[in-house]
């Protein structure tokens, strides 16, 4: 249990709030929060701080992970791709010494991160940044299709890759955006053919490929612009599904696969190029 004797009010009444008091502490507060009306005030303020913190958290938890980190997690430390050799090093005697210290600063970072709750919670003005709320809607749009048309086996495709040219003036007129069908054959990708899709409320068009192990690959289009960079491609990943995407010339693009696929980005890069 903590010892908050001698803190302010704000840092011993967050400890109050996370259970984190001894009885006598506790008892002491409930008496004060019994007769001291500001003290009252000042725990429901900290109290709604706390659970604007919980939420923002949980909506962090949420958030597309970058597939460097998602591969560099699976890949493991210490370890070196071209030999697979886990490497380890022994902690020195005087490391022993320096688990006071860490004690001192979990306790500070405690401390600062009640504090952090009550200036949050306390925030009227905040939001998520403009390119990625407007990008998110499509994003997930084309995520889902990919999901369900991914598995169907006899229709994967709307219209088949034998009708290459008709695919791109159908799509071209039906999505407002001149293309090429990328050709990914170098890269271990045959292109199976196309879908018409909506996202965000817009047409949207898939390109669908597959690799020699038979996982789908998609291409995914429409017209807009969503705040991102010209050409600057952006990973993410969604679950078992990894995704770059880019913008350029009033459309966004974005390039899905399985996110354990290494080359995922250099993909994205070659159809970029190419489209």
């Amino acid at each position: 249990m903590l010892q908050t004797k001698g803190l302010a009010l704000e840092v011993r009444l967050s400890a109050y709030i996370d259970g984190e008091l001894g009885e006598n502490e506790r008892t002491e507060l409930d008496a004060l929060l019994a007769r001291d009306e500001e003290a009252r005030t000042l725990l429901d303020k900290l109290k709604s701080g706390s659970a604007f913190g919980s939420g923002a958290f949980e909506n962090f938890l949420h958030d597309p992970v970058p597939l460097a980190l998602v591969r560099q997690i699976k890949q493991g430390p210490g370890i070196n791709p071209k030999t697979e050799r886990v490497t380890t090093a022994s902690l020195p005697r005087r490391s022993t010494r320096i688990w006071p210290r860490i004690l001192a600063a979990s306790t500070a970072l405690f401390l600062l991160g009640g504090a952090a709750g009550f200036i949050l919670g306390s925030a009227t003005d905040l939001a998520e940044p403009t390119h990625e709320a407007d990008q998110r809607p499509w994003i997930d749009d084309i995520v889902g299709s990919h999901r369900v048309y991914s598995r169907q086996k006899e229709h994967l495709v709307e219209v088949p890759a034998a009708q290459s040219a008709e695919i791109e003036r159908w799509l071209a007129a039906s999505v407002g955006v001149n293309f090429t069908v990328p050709d990914l054959d170098r890269k271990g990708l045959t292109f199976e053919g196309a879908r018409l899709l909506v996202a965000n409320g817009k047409p949207a068009a898939q390109l669908v490929y597959r690799d020699r192990d038979a996982e789908v690959f998609t291409i995914s289009f429409l017209q807009q612009g969503d705040g991102q960079q010209p050409d600057a491609f952006i990973e993410t990943i969604r679950g078992d599904l990894g995704l770059v995407s880019w913008h350029r010339e009033g459309a966004s693009f974005a390039m899905i696969g399985p996110s354990s696929d290494p080359a995922l980005h250099d993909l994205a890069e070659t159809a970029a190029a190419a489209i």
